[in-house]
């Protein structure tokens, strides 16, 4: 069986993909982990989450709809290291996974897929699976796209039923539902998955809090899983910069955190915002989701305005 963590750290290697030095990070310290014995592997667990997503997975809009999702290398080497990484047990070794990248790049899609499974094959029964956000709009987006998935497949859509605020699947007594941002609200919820969408937007403290009361949740999980995503934005001291400081520190071998798995896709130098190239580092997808062309464009109005180039910088580049 192919081993896709492995097949992309090569291809890092031999520069046949372009990556940040934050992402080579990554990748360089998951095989010293796994050659040196710190981190084990599950090629079955791994192959069998890229199996589901890409048979059992479909596109809801767009020009590629209704067909099904086809990762491509980078996707399905973080498909494998989420659950293909494990523990003595051999349960999930990263419960809290922080994914940076750039729009366009299919991160709502991608978390989307990433709820179906869990739904579905994970394994977990009475499963409590929760798309957050600021606002009850902008987690129902991640869960629409989760919904539409499911209704495309007739074999899943058979199993799930949506309730008024909710889809319940009777088979393993799992629940998934938007979750607005309220973190009074939140308490008690026993949450087995959680998609924390767009975290760069969630305001200070109340933000912290409200990351801090979904993880806080996760105690009578035996392997619980937190994705949270987004690009960069421009809040300041908020979660995205408590995760971005996790995330660097763990990176370079500054911390004794175990459980978190950060994927950092953005430019490395400043100073070539507008440089294609440069640019595939924030846009793991450029020539995929987002075209060369579209981007080229987007790059020209920004050369001429400040106001477009420090929204391209925050929105393309994740600065």
């Amino acid at each position: 069986m192919y081993n896709y963590i492995y097949a992309y750290y090569q291809a890092i290697a031999d520069e046949s993909v372009v990556v940040n030095k934050w992402v080579k990070k990554l990748y360089t310290l998951i095989i010293k982990g796994l050659e040196s014995g710190l981190f084990y592997y599950s090629q079955k667990k791994a192959n069998r989450a890229i199996k589901f997503i890409e048979t059992f997975c479909h596109h809801h809009e767009g020009e590629l709809a209704p067909g099904r999702l086809k990762l491509e290398l980078w996707e399905k080497a973080l498909v494998s290291l989420i659950f293909g990484i494990v523990d003595e047990n051999g349960l999930r070794q990263f419960r809290e996974v922080f994914l940076v990248v750039a729009r366009k790049n299919g991160k709502t899609l991608f978390a989307a897929a990433i709820a179906e499974y869990c739904t579905f094959l994970d394994g977990e029964y009475g499963g409590r699976i929760y798309f957050a956000a600021p606002k009850l709009e902008q987690a129902a987006l991640c869960f629409e796209a989760y919904h539409q998935m499911i209704l495309q497949e007739p074999e899943l859509d058979a199993m799930a039923q949506k309730r008024r605020t909710d889809i319940y699947i009777a088979q393993n007594n799992t629940t998934a539902k938007p979750l607005a941002f309220s973190a009074k609200k939140s308490d008690g919820l026993n949450i087995s998955l959680a998609i924390a969408d767009e975290i760069a937007s969630w305001q200070g403290d109340q933000g912290l809090k409200f990351y801090e009361v979904i993880k806080s949740s996760f105690g009578a999980r035996r392997q619980p899983l937190l994705l949270a995503m987004s690009t960069a934005g421009y809040v300041n001291d908020g979660i995205f910069d408590e995760l971005m400081k996790r995330s660097t520190r763990f990176l370079l071998g500054e911390s004794k955190e175990t459980r978190l798995l950060p994927i950092l896709y953005m430019i490395d130098d400043i100073e070539k915002w507008n440089d294609i190239n440069e640019l595939r580092k924030a846009n793991p997808n450029l020539g995929v989701s987002v075209s060369v062309d579209y981007m080229l464009e987007e790059i020209a109005i920004a050369e001429g305005s400040l106001s477009k180039k420090a929204e391209f910088m925050c929105k393309y580049a994740n600065i």
